[in-house]
């Protein structure tokens, strides 16, 4: 653990709009503006060639965003996002995968015949249920006139 380690501690309703004060500024110093002087420049060679078209304030953002991604990883000392090739199985590892594929296809097999003949098994149920039943015959009423 640090020895000069330090808490900030925020007090109150003050400390709160301090806190957002400090966010907004940094937001503003390190995203807003330089963001707006990448999309002035565009729009300066835009006007110059007539060869592009001209940003918002949003894309310049997004432009200042995408060179900064783009310096990050072509720097080669501190690299956030790393780039690496995929680790190849060996033969032990590749032959364990196809055996637990081939034990997971072969289950859901069986599951599926399972389903299947329970499927049929309650249908020929409910044919026999339906077949037993012979169909009534309708009963026929007629209205009556009733005198009271």
């Amino acid at each position: 653990m640090r020895k000069n380690f330090r808490v900030i501690q925020i007090n109150g309703f003050r400390g709160i709009l301090v806190a957002l004060a400090i966010l907004a500024c940094l937001i503003a110093g390190f995203v807003i503006f330089p963001g707006y002087v990448a999309m002035e420049l565009w729009n300066f060679i835009s006007s110059k060639t007539m060869l592009i078209p001209q940003l918002a304030l949003m894309q310049g953002v997004l432009l200042w965003g995408i060179m900064v991604v783009s310096y990050m990883i072509i720097k080669k000392r501190s690299v956030i996002v790393s780039f690496k090739q995929p680790t190849e199985l060996s033969e032990a590892e590749l032959d364990e995968v196809m055996e637990r594929i081939k034990m997971e296809t072969t289950a859901r097999m069986m599951s599926d015949v399972i389903a299947k003949s329970r499927m049929e098994k309650k249908s020929t149920i409910l044919d026999v249920h339906s077949s037993d039943i012979e169909p009534k015959d309708e009963v026929s009423t007629s209205n009556k006139d009733i005198d009271n």
